[in-house]
């Protein structure tokens, strides 16, 4: 678990001096972010700084995700909208929490733009993104930005227990976490630069191609396998 400490003790305080901002973006790790903005939307309401219980009902949260067509509309941003303008009653805040938010439409970052120049009060949004380059530049000018690292794939590559075989490989791809596997991976090689020089040009050039061109990403990774072992 990414330790997370500091941030929930800054938050803690930010909260209890009423000055949290009223629109933060969450990017990095996505799955950290979750976690956070969850314990977070927790707290105000149970008062606890912790992931909720599985089956509890967090009443003053909204949560968007993007559609059958992987994307988060205008519709979607009128919901938000609409729940923000309601007074919160069990909390101290009425948290939406937008995922994937690097699928939101133009139109609809141009609707949140609008709400966040004139946020409605006692109103809390939260962005959880993989970069904030998804992302117009005047909305990102709006949001409080924290990123969080990958710290645990990066802890499990460096003591050696991510298995780079074929189910690893497709558990990489199918979770989405491309991205983090070659930070953790580059991190790792620079161990030794020296002796790893050849690994590490090997995974620059895997990653480029991965970004710029719509390769078979499954295949790249287990290709590149061959070269780091």
């Amino acid at each position: 678990m990414i330790d997370n400490k500091k941030l929930t003790k800054d938050f803690k305080r930010l909260i209890a001096s009423d000055r949290l901002f009223h629109a933060y973006l969450f990017f990095g790790d996505v799955q950290a972010g979750s976690d956070f903005v969850l314990s977070l939307a927790n707290f105000f309401e149970k008062g606890i700084f912790e992931l909720p219980a599985e089956n509890a009902i967090l009443q003053e949260s909204l949560i968007i995700s993007p559609d059958e067509k992987e994307t988060i509309g205008i519709d979607k941003i009128r919901s938000l909208l609409h729940f923000l303008s309601q007074k919160p009653v069990l909390s101290e805040k009425r948290t939406v929490i937008v995922r994937n938010a690097e699928n939101l439409t133009n139109e609809a970052q141009n609707a949140i733009l609008k709400i966040a120049e004139e946020p409605p009060p006692q109103s809390l949004m939260i962005f959880i993104a993989k970069s904030e380059d998804f992302f117009l530049p005047a909305l990102i000018s709006r949001l409080q930005k924290i990123y969080f690292s990958f710290t645990r794939f990066k802890e499990d590559l460096m003591r050696e227990r991510v298995d780079l075989s074929k189910t690893s490989v497709e558990k990489i791809v199918e979770n989405n976490q491309i991205d983090q596997f070659f930070e953790s991976l580059i991190l790792n090689l620079r161990r030794d630069p020296v002796k790893n020089l050849n690994s590490l040009k090997e995974t620059l050039r895997r990653l480029t191609l991965i970004k710029m061109l719509n390769v078979n990403k499954k295949l790249q990774l287990k290709t590149l396998m061959k070269y780091v072992k």
